[in-house]
């Protein structure tokens, strides 16, 4: 290997290594109004803070459990709304829907919800998720920097023991490239859509305890039998 490949090698090391503290770094300068032009590509993903000053991302969820005349009507009905909001189902049983459901349309889609029966009880939880995902998208676009570095550094490898070490170096860059991106489309998701559960049970329909429930059910039945005869 020349000295001029030697110099690049090097300097492709030390960026890898320098890897996290850059996202510190570059973070630091994102706040203070100066960002890239690929973390701005993705600004659209963030919401507007309650004061407006900030952008913010956040995912939503609600846990909703209604007591309902008819549950085959009401599930009908329920996701006639998710159809009609824009949304898509996650799961459906015959006495629950979870949905997903787009975050401009999560009040309206709820509100409508609830007034199809009695509301036992109702959960709403927010988690803001924008460090996590300005650290990640920042790493994300460090990451692929440096590959393009790497794939420089290929091209130049005069010998089938360098190009081996580089193209190794390369596939662990790209394995952690696509975790990233994975988990980006995922936060996304999760911004831009409220995950809704809706349980609906009818009413007057008497409980039943699970596998553990029925164990104290016969300790119950066992004790009772054993202070009190008729």
């Amino acid at each position: 290997m020349n000295k001029k490949i030697k110099k690049l090698f090097a300097f492709v090391v030390l960026s890898s290594l320098l890897l996290s503290c850059s996202s510190t770094k570059s973070l630091s300068v994102s706040k203070s109004g100066t960002s890239s032009s690929d973390f701005d590509r993705n600004a659209s993903y963030l919401q507007k803070s309650e004061r407006g000053t900030e952008n913010r991302m956040v995912t939503y969820s609600i846990e909703l459990n209604l007591l309902v005349e008819n549950t085959d009507e009401t599930k009908k009905i329920i996701l006639e709304q998710v159809n009609a909001n824009n949304g898509f189902i996650v799961l459906e049983t015959n006495k629950s829907v979870r949905a997903r459901i787009p975050v401009e349309n999560m009040d309206i889609f709820t509100n409508k919800t609830k007034t199809l029966g009695y509301i036992v009880s109702e959960t709403k939880t927010g988690s803001d998720i924008t460090e996590q995902y300005r650290d990640n998208v920042i790493r994300l676009e460090s990451l692929k920097t440096v590959r393009n570095r790497y794939l420089e550094l290929l091209e130049k490898a005069g010998t089938v023991s360098d190009i081996l070490s580089i193209e190794k170096e390369l596939e662990r860059i790209n394995s952690e490239i696509e975790l990233l991106e994975g988990w980006k489309k995922h936060s996304e998701l999760s911004v831009a859509y409220s995950d809704i559960n809706v349980r609906i049970d009818a009413k007057g329909e008497k409980a039943k305890p699970g596998p553990i429930g029925w164990i104290f059910v016969g300790l119950y039945h066992g004790v009772k039998w054993l202070f009190v005869w008729h």
